[in-house]
């Protein structure tokens, strides 16, 4: 079997491991995708909410409700800011998946060049074979012509 074949298997499986790893970084992306839009609608939902409170009156207002707007709003801060820690853990885990994508395709593509430089060796041997054989037949030939 020739060499080229031989590490067919082993290709199969570098491209095997490539698709896997995208898939992950697919899945990672979505993750990071899905937190971001999250941060985002707090950042809106918390701007929606300061701009209906400013329309308010404020001499309508009592303390205890203003006490209540104000802890409200810290407690929204403090979830924005736990958004903004999940979307920095999933941006990292987007890029770590990326990062071994890459590794797994620098694989898989190194692969792919060792079995096109045996298979150009191959091929090379093979034409040079082929010549030699020819060259060995029109020899004989020449040689068993009558003069």
């Amino acid at each position: 079997m020739k060499r080229s074949k031989k590490l067919n298997p082993i290709v199969e499986l570098a491209v095997k491991a490539t698709k896997e790893a995208l898939i992950k970084v697919g899945q990672s992306n979505t993750v990071w995708l899905k937190d971001t839009q999250q941060e985002e609608e707090l950042h809106r939902y918390k701007a929606e909410y300061l701009s209906r409170l400013r329309q308010v009156d404020n001499s309508l207002v009592s303390a205890q409700k203003v006490l209540e707007l104000r802890a409200f709003l810290e407690s929204l801060d403090q979830a924005i800011a736990a958004q903004q820690q999940q979307v920095s853990i999933s941006l990292k885990s987007l890029q770590h998946q990326q990062q071994l994508w890459q590794q797994v395709r620098q694989k898989e593509q190194a692969m792919n060049n060792l079995v096109s430089r045996y298979q150009q060796e191959e091929m090379y041997i093979e034409l040079k074979q082929e010549q030699q054989e020819n060259d060995e037949h029109n020899t004989a030939q020449w040689v068993r012509k009558p003069k």
